[in-house]
C-alpha cells in the first residue's frame, strides 16, 4: 500500500513544462504495440463544438517507408469519424490521405520525399466548415477542398494523434505547434512538456493525456552521442554540410558518417596522404567537393604540408611544402573560397604563443602575415572564431598572456573582437570578468539564427577528466547563458580538441571531440543537440507556469512526502541498529574529526599539499628554497628517482629556468643556484646533487623520504592487485595533505602532474566503485579525497561520497557535502550547479566510470 501511495505521489509531481514550442515524437510501428504513442487531445477537459472548427499542426515524418495514422477526429456520440494517415513512399513520393473512416478516401496528397526525414517539418491544416459543408486540407502550402462535411451543428469531439482504440498503426513521426479553433475559442498547445503524460495548453490548463511520449524539448537539452571512431594513427574530422555527412580519415583510409540515414561508409584512398599528419588539421571546400589536410610545422624538409583530395576520386595531390616558423597548436581557421586562400590565427608552439594572422594562398603558394590596426589581441591559443558577414570575423576567448612567453604564466580570456578583413581594423567588443573560471573555448563558434549571439563550447583543458559545456554569448554585450547538459571528454594531451558546428538542414548543433592517448592513438566522437538549445531552468520552468488549480495537488504531495519522510526516517533508524553499519558510521565520524595536519618525518620532501622540506632534525627548512632553487630541485628530483631517468643536462636547465637569458648568463645563474642547493641539502641526510657524464642528478639513500615516490609505489601495487586494501589505505594517508604539487605553478612540471593524475584517475574510480559495491561505505569517503585533491569537482568522488554518506544514514553530512560542492562549482564554473540535492541523491549516474 505504501509503495502504491509513493508512486501516486510521484506521478502527481510530473507537471508539464511551458515555454517555447518543441513537440512530441511518436513511437511507431517499429515498437511493440504497447509501447506506441497515443495522444488524446481532450482527455481531461472535453469542449463542445457548436460550429465549424480547424486543426493545424507541424508534422515531421522521419521514415519515408513507414505507414500509419497521424490524426483522427470523431463525434463522441456518433460513429462519424475522419482520419489523416501517411502512406509509405514510392516513386519518390509519400502520400497523406484524408479519409471518412470505414467509408472512403476523400483526399490523397503526394508528399515529395525531400520533405520527409528527421528534423524536416511540413505545415498541415484541416478546416471543417459547417456553413459550406466542406472540408479543406492544406499540406505544405497546397490546398484541397471536398464537400463532405459530416458532423452535426453541435457535437463533442474526440481527437487523437497516433494509436487509439483498434487503430494501432503509427508512422515514424513527430508533431508540434498544435492549434485548434472553434468559433472564438482557441486551444493552443506548444507541446513543450519535458516529462509525464499530461498535456497542458499555453495557459497551463490541463487538457490532454499521452501514453509513451517522447518530449522533443529534451533533445534540446541532452546531447546525444551519434558516432564514435578510434584510430591508432592521427586522424582528422571535417563537417561536409552540403552532403550532410562527417568525413573522418587517417593516413590511408576515409569514413563517411551520413547524417540522413545514420550509416557509415569506409573507403581507402587511391594513394597515401603526402602530408605527415601531426595535428590532423583539415577542412572541406564544399564548392569543389574537395578535402584538404594541412600542417604548418614539424614536417620533414621537402615533405608536403598541404594536400587535397577530391571526395569522389579520393586521389591525393600535394599542394605545398612551405612551413611556418613554429608549430601552432589550437589555432583558429577561416576558409575564403572566393580568394582561394585560408587564414589561421593564434596558436602555441616552441614555448611561444602568437597573435599572428597568417594567410595561405593556393594560387601563389605563399604564406603572408596580415597587419591590423585598432585594438590588439594578445597572443593566445584555444580561442574560438566564426565569420559574421562577408568581411568580418569574430574571435572569442582563449588562453595566453601579453608577451607570448609561455614561461611567465597564462591568463584565461573571455573577451570578444570583431576583425574586419577588408579594412584591416580590429575592434574590441567586450571583456567578461570571470576571474575564478579557468576555461578555454572550442575552435569554432556558431552564430545564432538572429545573428545576435554566438554559441561556444567551454571546458577546463587542464583537467584530465574534463567536460564540455555549451554557452551562448550576446555579441553586443557579452551576457551569457549556460545551455544543455555537459559532454565528457578526456583532455590528456595537447592535441585533444573540440569543435562546434551548426547544420541548417536539420537545425542541430554538432560537437566533435578528438581525445588523444599517451601512445598517440585517438578517439573521435560526434554529439548532437536540437537548436535552439535550452537551459536547465527552461526545462524546469513548468513549475512557475502551472495553473492555480495545481496548488491543491501540491498540498497532497507535501503531505505524502511528509509521510514518506517519516517512514524513510524510521527505516533508516532501524538500519542504523545494524552493527556493521554502526561501525562504519563511527569510523566515518572519527575520520571527520581527525586533524588533517600531518607530521613531516625527518629527512623528507613533501610534494602533496604545500611543498615542504624537513632536515635531519625534523626542522622545516622550506623557507630556504627560493622559487628558482625549488624549481631546480624539483627538476633534478623528477629526473633522478628512477634508474631509467638520466638526470638533466645544463642546456635543459637553461631552457627551463632561464629561457630568455644569454647562454653565459644562464650558465652563471645555474652555477650559483646549484651551489646554493647543495648547501641547503647538506642539512638533509640521503640527498646529494651529483654531476657526471655531462648531467646533473640527485642521489638518494634509504634515509630519505618523499611522499611522491611512495605514492607511485602504492599505485603500482594497485595496478597489480585490485583488492590491495593496504596499499589503498597507505595511499589515502600519503595524499591527505592536499593535491600533488598544489603550491607549484611552474609549467615545466605540468606533464609530471598530468602523468600522476592520469594514473590515479585510471585506478582510483574503480577502487571506489568496488568498495561501494561491497558496502564498505566508510572506506569510500577517504578514497574520494584522492580524486577531490586532483579536481574539486570530480563527479565520481562527488556522487560516491554523497551516496556512501546516505547509505550510512548521514544525510546531514551528505547535504553538507553537496552544499560545499555547489559552492565550489559556482566559484570555478561561474554558474549554478544544474541539479538539486534530491536529484543527485536518487542514483549514481550510469557510465560515470569509464573502464
Amino acid at each position: 500500500m505504501l509503495k502504491n501511495f509513493i508512486v501516486f505521489a510521484f506521478c502527481l509531481m510530473l507537471f508539464p513544462f511551458c515555454g517555447n514550442s518543441q513537440g512530441i515524437g511518436f513511437n511507431s510501428n517499429n515498437n511493440l504495440i504497447s509501447e506506441r504513442t497515443s495522444y488524446n487531445v481532450f482527455a481531461h477537459n472535453t469542449p463542445k463544438f457548436g460550429e465549424g472548427f480547424s486543426v493545424s499542426f507541424d508534422l515531421s515524418v522521419s521514415d519515408p517507408l513507414s505507414f500509419g495514422y497521424i490524426f483522427s477526429v470523431k463525434d463522441k456520440n456518433k460513429s462519424t469519424s475522419y482520419s489523416l494517415s501517411y502512406i509509405n513512399a514510392s516513386d519518390g513520393f509519400g502520400k497523406i490521405k484524408f479519409n471518412l473512416d470505414a467509408v472512403k478516401n476523400i483526399l490523397s496528397i503526394p508528399l515529395d520525399t525531400v520533405l520527409i526525414g528527421s528534423k524536416k517539418w511540413v505545415k498541415v491544416q484541416l478546416i471543417f466548415n459547417s456553413e459550406s459543408q466542406s472540408i479543406t486540407l492544406t499540406v505544405n502550402g497546397k490546398t484541397f477542398t471536398e464537400n463532405t462535411y459530416g458532423f452535426d451543428a453541435s457535437f463533442i469531439p474526440e481527437m487523437y494523434f497516433g494509436k487509439h482504440g483498434s487503430v494501432i498503426e503509427v508512422p515514424d513521426m513527430a508533431i508540434k505547434n498544435l492549434l485548434i479553433k472553434n468559433g472564438n475559442r482557441e486551444y493552443n498547445f506548444h507541446l513543450n512538456e519535458s516529462q509525464g503524460k499530461n498535456v497542458h495548453d499555453t495557459n497551463g490548463k490541463l487538457y490532454g493525456h499521452i501514453d509513451n511520449p517522447n518530449w522533443l524539448i529534451n533533445e534540446s537539452y541532452h546531447w546525444k552521442k551519434r558516432y564514435s571512431f578510434s584510430s591508432n594513427q592521427v586522424a582528422s574530422i571535417s563537417f561536409d554540410e552540403a552532403q550532410q555527412r562527417f568525413v573522418i580519415f587517417n593516413s590511408d583510409s576515409l569514413s563517411f558518417y551520413h547524417l540522413r540515414n545514420e550509416t557509415t561508409q569506409t573507403q581507402r584512398f587511391a594513394n597515401p596522404i603526402p602530408v605527415p599528419m601531426r595535428l590532423g588539421t583539415s577542412f572541406i571546400d564544399t564548392a569543389t567537393n574537395t578535402l584538404y589536410v594541412y600542417e604548418v610545422n614539424d614536417v620533414p624538409n621537402n615533405k608536403a604540408t598541404i594536400a587535397s583530395a577530391n571526395l569522389d576520386s579520393l586521389i591525393w595531390v600535394a599542394k605545398s611544402t612551405l612551413q611556418l616558423p613554429t608549430q601552432r597548436h589550437h589555432h583558429n581557421f577561416y576558409l575564403d573560397s572566393d580568394k582561394d586562400e585560408f587564414l589561421i590565427f593564434g596558436g602555441f608552439g616552441n614555448q611561444r604563443l602568437t597573435n599572428n594572422f597568417d594567410v595561405y594562398n593556393f594560387n601563389s603558394n605563399t604564406w603572408k602575415s596580415l597587419v591590423f590596426s585598432g585594438d590588439t589581441i594578445t597572443p593566445r591559443y584555444f580561442s574560438g572564431l566564426t565569420q559574421i558577414n562577408k568581411d568580418e570575423l569574430l574571435i572569442f576567448g582563449g588562453l595566453g598572456n601579453k608577451t607570448g612567453d609561455q614561461s611567465i604564466g597564462k591568463t584565461y580570456y573571455y573577451d570578444c573582437y570583431k576583425v574586419n578583413l577588408n579594412t584591416k581594423i580590429i575592434i574590441k567588443l567586450w571583456n567578461v570578468k570571470r576571474d575564478t573560471i579557468k576555461m578555454v573555448t572550442s575552435r569554432s563558434l556558431v552564430v545564432t539564427n538572429d545573428t545576435s549571439a554566438f554559441y561556444t563550447l567551454g571546458y577546463p583543458e587542464y583537467i584530465a577528466n574534463t567536460h564540455l559545456q555549451l554557452y551562448e554569448y550576446t555579441i553586443a554585450k557579452g551576457t551569457y547563458r549556460v545551455l544543455g547538459d555537459s559532454i565528457p571528454m578526456i583532455s590528456e594531451r595537447i592535441r585533444t580538441n573540440a569543435n562546434l558546428y551548426f547544420n541548417k538542414e536539420t537545425n542541430e548543433l554538432f560537437c566533435t571531440t578528438q581525445e588523444f592517448e599517451l601512445d598517440g592513438s585517438n578517439r573521435i566522437s560526434i554529439y548532437s543537440i536540437n537548436a535552439p538549445p535550452v537551459s536547465k531552468e527552461t526545462i524546469n520552468d513548468h513549475l512557475s507556469k502551472a495553473n492555480t488549480f495545481n496548488y491543491f495537488l501540491w498540498g497532497i504531495i507535501l503531505g505524502v512526502l511528509l509521510l514518506f519522510a517519516l517512514v524513510y526516517a524510521f527505516i533508516k533508524y532501524r538500519k542504523r541498529k545494524k552493527k556493521a553499519l554502526e561501525i562504519q558510521i563511527e569510523n566515518t565520524l572519527i575520520l571527520d574529526e581527525e586533524n588533517t595536519k600531518t607530521i613531516k618525518p625527518m629527512n623528507s620532501v613533501s610534494l602533496f599539499g604545500n611543498f615542504s622540506v624537513a632536515d635531519r632534525k625534523g626542522k622545516d627548512i622550506t623557507y630556504l628554497f627560493s622559487p628558482k632553487i625549488r624549481q631546480l630541485f624539483l627538476l633534478l628530483l623528477f629526473n633522478s628517482y628512477r634508474e631509467d631517468y638520466p638526470g638533466v643536462s645544463s642546456e635543459s636547465i637553461y631552457s627551463k629556468l632561464w629561457p630568455d637569458s644569454p647562454v653565459q648568463k644562464a650558465k652563471n645563474l645555474k652555477n650559483v643556484t646549484i651551489s646554493q642547493l647543495r648547501k641547503i641539502l647538506n642539512a638533509v641526510n640521503g640527498l646529494e646533487v651529483i654531476y657526471t657524464h655531462g648531467r646533473f642528478f640527485i642521489e638518494f639513500n634509504e634515509g630519505f623520504h618523499c611522499d611522491y615516490f611512495k605514492v607511485l609505489d602504492q599505485l603500482n601495487l594497485l595496478k597489480k592487485d585490485i583488492v590491495n586494501n593496504e596499499a589503498l589505505i597507505e595511499l589515502t594517508q600519503l595524499t591527505k595533505s592536499g593535491g600533488f604539487l598544489k603550491s607549484i605553478d611552474d609549467e615545466c612540471f605540468d606533464q609530471i602532474k598530468k602523468d600522476y593524475e592520469f594514473q590515479t584517475l585510471k585506478l582510483i574510480p574503480n577502487h571506489i566503485k568496488r568498495l561501494y559495491k561491497n558496502k564498505n561505505y566508510a572506506a569510500v569517503i577517504p578514497v574520494t579525497k584522492i580524486l577531490f585533491n586532483i579536481y574539486s569537482l570530480n563527479e565520481v568522488a562527488f556522487y560516491y561520497k554523497l551516496h556512501a554518506l546516505l547509505k550510512m544514514g548521514l544525510k546531514d553530512k551528505a547535504k553538507s557535502h553537496f552544499n560545499y560542492f555547489i559552492i565550489d562549482y559556482k566559484k570555478m564554473m561561474g554558474d549554478d550547479f544544474t541539479y538539486t540535492f534530491n536529484e543527485v541523491s536518487k542514483r549514481i549516474p550510469k557510465g560515470l566510470i569509464r573502464n
